[in-house]
């Protein structure tokens, strides 16, 4: 059988990786619209500081087996006879399929305002966009978004006069609780970062190149980085005939198939299940990512996995701290009148008689009943462990009550005796009056 997928970002390599590994006689071919088959984007902030260099970040042997076209953009898919119609080098091809795959991810979107095309302007999307940038001295980084705290954090390494600017009142909006948000917003002014929000951009001044920025006032700034957000790149499939969910992403079921047989979608591009609410939801991120394709790539060939649901778990660095959540905010759990409480437990991340011991917040949402929807944490050291375990309680459908039962590793040299997860049930007891459980 021959599977044909499309995109070869985490969802694609790992569908197509997986339809090998389980069917090893299948055909497996993937069409990419980069001249490079494999690269990592996650990283590339970290290119402006200059911790990596953009030739680190791409690879060139795909997975053993599976043959990856790469320049070529997918540009039809008759899912009556099964074919996919492609532009390579402005010459056109097709090619038949058994099963096929959509992995076309998120595209960039910006905001409609004069200035755009100025020089100076550009985005933090793939390695083509960074090698296209030119970056000066004074530096507004226009998001307040995973990414753009991240391009902003890189870049104040470097020496440059960063400005960070979010539209709305808060940065990372629905994805952390101001808790947290604050926290950030604090470090990365520590860090050297202007952060204004509710600073909306209306225009890029400048004639030929950037001079400054509106937002609301002129700041003078010769070079403005743009990471207002995405959306899944789900044209090609809506063209196409198969369906579109109402967040804009290709609608799947729990084995991530469409509404059409043997037509697949997973990761960015494809609309899922929330794991909490029961809401339809696209993730937008690398670990859900592998998660769908693996499930999408067995199925392609016969397989019979599912996928429960998104959580969508993140973590964010931030110079030497780190931030991330899991599951619902508050925020959201309020806009949907989902009833729940909030717990903010604040730790030292190591023993009282560790000198460069630091603050671990953990920000936990709770159900009535004590079940974890929710958490966020924020600190300097095991932030992506304990995320983990949080991640798992949620999945689990475990309460604070439950957590209290389970022992957590500990080393002097790596947490307290009584870890914040601990102090979570804790305090959920002591409030409730249920000590004993």
């Amino acid at each position: 059988m021959r599977v044909v997928v499309i995109g070869y970002g985490t969802a694609g390599q790992t569908a197509a990786s997986f339809a090998k590994k389980f069917n090893e006689n299948a055909e497996v071919i993937v069409i990419e619209r980069h001249q490079y088959p494999i690269y990592h984007p996650c990283s590339l902030p970290m290119v402006l500081s200059g911790k990596f260099s953009l030739d680190e970040l791409y690879e060139r042997k795909p997975w053993p087996g599976v043959d990856v076209i790469t320049g070529a953009e997918a540009k039809e898919i008759d899912t009556e006879k099964k074919v996919v119609k492609y532009e390579k080098d402005g010459s056109y091809d097709e090619i038949d399929y058994d099963s096929l795959v959509l992995a076309m991810g998120l595209k960039p979107t910006f905001p409609p305002v004069k200035g755009m095309d100025l020089e100076g302007v550009g985005t933090v999307w793939d390695i083509e966009s960074v090698r296209k940038l030119k970056i000066g001295s004074k530096v507004a980084v226009v998001g307040g978004s995973a990414t753009g705290i991240e391009v902003a954090a890189e870049l104040s390494k470097t020496g440059r006069k960063v400005y960070l600017f979010e539209m709305m009142e808060q940065l990372m909006p629905g994805k952390v609780d101001p808790t947290i948000s604050s926290l950030v917003a604090k470090k990365l002014t520590e860090m050297g970062v202007e952060v204004r929000v509710k600073s909306p951009l209306r225009e890029i001044i400048g004639k030929e190149r950037v001079e400054g920025v509106d937002v609301g006032e002129r700041i003078d700034v010769d070079s403005v980085i743009v990471v207002t957000g995405a959306k899944p790149n789900s044209d090609l499939a809506r063209r196409s005939g198969i369906e579109v969910g109402e967040t804009g992403g290709v609608k799947v079921n729990e084995r991530m198939e469409t509404n059409i047989s043997n037509v697949f979608a997973a990761g960015d591009v494809a609309e899922v299940r929330d794991l909490v609410t029961g809401l339809p939801t696209t993730t937008g991120l690398a670990s859900t990512a592998l998660v769908q394709g693996k499930v999408a790539g067995c199925n392609a060939v016969g397989g019979s996995e599912v996928y429960k649901g998104a959580l969508s778990p993140f973590i964010v660095t931030l110079g030497d701290y780190q931030f991330g959540g899991v599951g619902l905010t508050s925020s959201q759990a309020e806009k949907l009148g989902i009833k729940h409480e909030t717990m903010r437990i604040v730790a030292s991340d190591l023993p009282k008689y560790y000198k460069e011991r630091d603050k671990l917040v953990l920000w936990a949402v709770l159900g009535e009943d004590g079940r974890l929807l929710g958490a966020q944490l924020f600190g300097r050291r095991e932030i992506r462990g304990r995320l983990m375990f949080l991640t798992l309680a949620i999945e689990m459908g475990l309460r604070a009550q439950d957590i209290k039962k389970i022992p957590i590793p500990y080393h002097p040299d790596l947490c307290d005796i009584n870890d914040p997860i601990s102090m979570l049930s804790d305090v959920f007891s002591f409030v409730h009056r249920a000590i004993c459980l």
